[in-house]
């Protein structure tokens, strides 16, 4: 998984904001606003992973169990589907 080209996230007072850009302004429509540990899958998948190698960043930056993170990361990763934020 990976997300497209056009996308960038900004942190603005504390709030971490995914902006498009150029030709992805005119597809997007609304705003995404994600928390910290979204806000840092979203910088791994920068680069094409895995969703194994997502589940695996998660449970070594954070202090959780598998079964909460793969529930949060498949929400993550369904709303970052409908809001098309992410490469086929």
């Amino acid at each position: 998984m990976k997300i497209k080209k056009g996308y960038i996230l900004r942190t603005v007072a504390d709030t971490h904001i995914v902006v498009p850009v150029a030709e992805r302004v005119a597809e997007f429509k609304g705003m995404m606003l994600l928390n910290d540990i979204s806000a840092a899958i979203w910088k791994q998948m920068q680069e094409d992973r895995t969703y194994e190698q997502l589940l695996e960043f998660i449970l070594e930056s954070y202090d959780i169990d598998r079964e909460t993170a793969e529930y949060d990361l498949n929400i993550l990763i369904h709303h970052m589907k409908i809001n098309g934020v992410l490469d086929d």
